[in-house]
């Protein structure tokens, strides 16, 4: 097993799905903010604790039948 394993510090991701996720829906996407982009896709982004957490975001996207189109993980800036 790899060191970085030992403890998991905050990842910033930026996910992206076609269509307009309404608003009701943060809370079970862990509060991640959603914006609505002009092509007609959600982006959703914000901080998670870690890796399983990101992998629980994608498996709600599954389950709920959307299309996913990117996920990013943002380097946080030297303020953060």
């Amino acid at each position: 097993m790899d060191d970085d394993h030992e403890k998991s510090s905050p990842i910033i991701c930026e996910i992206k799905i076609k269509g307009r996720l309404e608003q009701r829906w943060t809370e079970w996407f862990e509060g991640l903010t959603f914006t609505y982009d002009d092509d007609g896709t959600t982006t959703l982004s914000g901080p998670l604790p870690d890796q399983a957490a990101l992998h629980s975001i994608l498996l709600k996207i599954r389950d709920m039948n959307l299309t996913l189109i990117s996920v990013s993980q943002i380097e946080p800036s030297p303020e953060d």
